[in-house]
């Protein structure tokens, strides 16, 4: 047996670290990932499927405890399942599976992670995702022995993933299908962000919450992540995003210039990228991505289920969507071609009220 697995596999937390980087780099905002996960107890392991030279490899080398190359075959899960089938039987309290997909930490890591983990669980992860059907987005996955070591675990993670599986397979098996499998056996989940939780809109309409509510997670519920995809390419073309650099600077000031310098490597500092081009609400049906209603649904998590406001919002967004969808159907009817949703009351009702004294405000 080797003495430095037998280590990991007895690491009191232990970390399996997807990482890839388009330019054969270990990106600064990647090291202070892990550095952080570290300083947070965890044992990380690097797996990496990268073509990187040899001096960025023992940049990563110094930041964790092991790096693992190998080819990009079944994507983040199939490097996390190579992994736990190495490195079994684990002992962790806790292992999680983590990815570079992420800017992080945007302030306390180790805090965050005690505060998600007071609640009693099976497994945790920060944003719950009801797209397709309900499921713990795979960029931290965070299980405890009852979880890893559970039958329902180790059939779906137990075997390698075939090479000639696509990536909508990969998705649909594993990323979500895997909370499904978990609590279908019993095992339970917290998350974070939890849409029927924090939110009436959110609970109908399903969107991205790490997208459009990044602001709010970071500011309001501590969550020290924000997707590189949101600043990059701006799918669902969120309209705050110019303030990131100060939300993220008053918190982790180096971090802030790590992804600065990672958004123009990536030639998108605008933090708009051309991926996904900017469409007019005709072209879109989910009201979040409509810029002229997506404060509504920001609020709608801000203000949460108890104040007078939070109903009068939903009302009023409701009411402004219901004229939309008329609008986007005669539209459709007639041909015409329509730029986003023009409405005065829609910008009107945007504004929020003026907080009362003692009332939290969100940056």
């Amino acid at each position: 047996m080797d003495e430095q697995d037998d280590t990991i596999r007895r690491a009191r937390r232990l970390c399996f670290f997807a990482h890839y980087h388009p330019h054969g780099i270990a990106a600064e905002h990647v090291l202070i990932y892990l550095r952080a996960l570290a300083a947070a107890g965890f044992t990380v392991v690097v797996l990496s499927t990268a073509t990187m030279p040899e001096e960025e490899r023992a940049k990563l080398r110094a930041a964790c405890a092991m790096l693992i190359m190998r080819d990009n075959v079944g994507l983040d899960f199939g490097g996390w399942i190579e992994a736990f089938r190495r490195f079994s039987p684990i002992t962790s309290e806790m292992l999680l599976f983590a990815n570079d997909s992420v800017y992080a930490p945007v302030g306390d890591l180790a805090g965050f992670i005690d505060r998600l983990t007071a609640t009693p669980a099976d497994f945790y992860g920060v944003v719950e995702s009801l797209e397709i059907t309900p499921h713990l987005q795979s960029w931290f996955l965070l299980f405890r022995p009852s979880a890893y070591t559970s039958p329902a675990f180790l059939d779906l993670l137990g075997t390698p993933i075939p090479p000639t599986m696509s990536k909508t397979e990969i998705i649909a098996r594993y990323e979500v299908g895997l909370t499904g499998t978990l609590v279908a056996a019993g095992l339970r989940f917290h998350a974070a962000y939890r849409p029927e939780r924090d939110g009436v809109i959110s609970a109908e309409r399903h969107f991205n919450a790490g997208h459009l509510l990044w602001r709010r997670l970071i500011t309001r519920a501590r969550v020290p992540f924000l997707k590189i995809e949101l600043l990059r390419d701006n799918p669902m073309r969120v309209t705050d995003l110019a303030a990131w650099p100060q939300v993220v600077g008053r918190r982790a000031p180096a971090l802030r210039d790590a992804i600065a310098d990672d958004l123009r490597r990536r030639r998108a500092s605008s933090g708009v990228g051309t991926k996904h081009p900017w469409r007019t609400t005709l072209d879109q049906p989910n009201p979040a991505f409509w810029p002229e209603l997506q404060a509504f649904l920001r609020r709608d998590y801000h203000q949460g289920r108890k104040r007078l406001w939070h109903r009068v919002n939903n009302a009023i967004y409701r009411r402004l969507r219901d004229r939309a969808d008329r609008v986007r159907d005669e539209a459709r009817r007639r041909g015409w071609q329509l730029p986003p949703l023009i409405a005065t009351a829609a910008s009107a009702a945007a504004t929020p009220p003026a907080a009362s004294p003692g009332s939290a405000s969100a940056e």
